[in-house]
């Protein structure tokens, strides 16, 4: 093991992934520092309300820091315009090189990123693992994939201990984005009724996240390594959205659509996009609901000794209740 963490900071501290983090680290006996763009109140001992694209923002930011834990980025928009690529490059490279800049001058010995599978392409049914490579297929992945080595070049040079954890879809209290919109779709009645074609997607609870994350900052065999962490279990659309079903005491669909009507709907919507015309449904959408992305986490629980402790179907009581008291709100 290393030496003790006494004092982390936080990027991204205010969101899904940084408060249940900071949490975890204060239950550690760990005084956090939190960074992020907005003044909140959390589980933090101080927070920095800072933009971190602004040179100014990093003066004196990781004095007295012994871990930096990275989880700011831009994720989710999907846009490829010169803007959109822009802001990839300033936040999610451009920032993490800014970052270790910092954390060097200030002699901080340990970095954690959080990165994404994206990095490593969607793939197909069979499961990849760490050996499987780079083949980022969006600006995100693109960013992420340089920032990660940014992240181990840093290591090598200045004799950091850094590590990288790639997450697939993660999921938990709180969830945003396709998760809680389709708990909310399944919840009005207008989710489509999918075939059970059998795909394999891999997910994570947040909880799971923030206790690998810290495997990967106190382990010494994880300086300079990459790891994969999922829950341990693909999952297929079809079989998620049964879960939430039953989460939500709704019955479950009698008849499902034809996996080849969802085929043709995707044909339809390339042809009219290629024609430039709007669509609400193509390949991409397609592949989001009945496509795989499945992932291996076996080597973070062999050499971290990592073990998860949620599954999807296990936390949808308390995802539901969530979701359900802030549609009230």
């Amino acid at each position: 093991m290393s030496g003790p963490l006494h004092h982390a900071l936080v990027t991204g501290a205010a969101g899904f992934l940084g408060r249940p983090l900071c949490a975890l680290l204060q239950s550690q006996g760990i005084r956090v520092r939190a960074v992020d763009r907005i003044a909140a109140i959390g589980p933090w001992d101080e927070l920095v309300e800072a933009d971190l694209t602004r040179e100014e923002a990093f003066t004196g930011l990781c004095d007295g820091i012994d871990i930096i834990f990275h989880l700011a980025a831009k994720t989710h928009a999907v846009g490829s315009s010169a803007r959109d690529r822009a802001d990839y490059e300033r936040l999610n490279v451009e920032l993490t090189e800014r970052l270790l800049k910092a954390a060097v001058e200030a002699g901080t010995q340990r970095f954690v990123l959080t990165s994404s599978v994206k990095v490593m392409g969607e793939g197909g049914f069979a499961a990849q693992d760490e050996s499987s490579g780079a083949n980022p297929d969006s600006l995100y992945g693109e960013t992420k994939w340089r920032a990660e080595q940014l992240v181990h070049t840093a290591g090598q040079e200045h004799d950091l201990h850094t590590a990288v954890l790639r997450m697939p879809l993660i999921y938990g209290p709180g969830v945003k984005g396709n998760l809680e919109a389709m708990i909310h779709s399944i919840q009005r009645g207008r989710f489509p009724a999918l075939p059970d074609t059998g795909n394999r997607r891999s997910l994570v609870d947040v909880r799971d996240v923030v206790a690998a994350l810290l495997l990967c900052a106190e382990h010494d065999s994880a300086r300079g390594q990459t790891y994969l962490v999922t829950d341990g279990r693909p999952y297929s659309t079809f079989e998620m959205a049964a879960m939430i079903r039953t989460a939500l005491g709704r019955r479950q669909p009698g008849l499902v659509i034809p996996e080849g009507l969802f085929r043709f709907a995707a044909s339809t919507g390339d042809l009219l996009g290629r024609l430039r015309l709007p669509t609400p449904f193509d390949s991409t959408v397609y592949h989001k609901l009945l496509g795989s992305a499945c992932y291996d986490s076996g080597r973070i629980e062999r050499e971290l000794k990592f073990v998860p402790k949620w599954r999807f179907d296990s936390a949808l009581p308390e995802m539901v209740k969530v979701v359900r008291e802030a549609a009230g709100r």
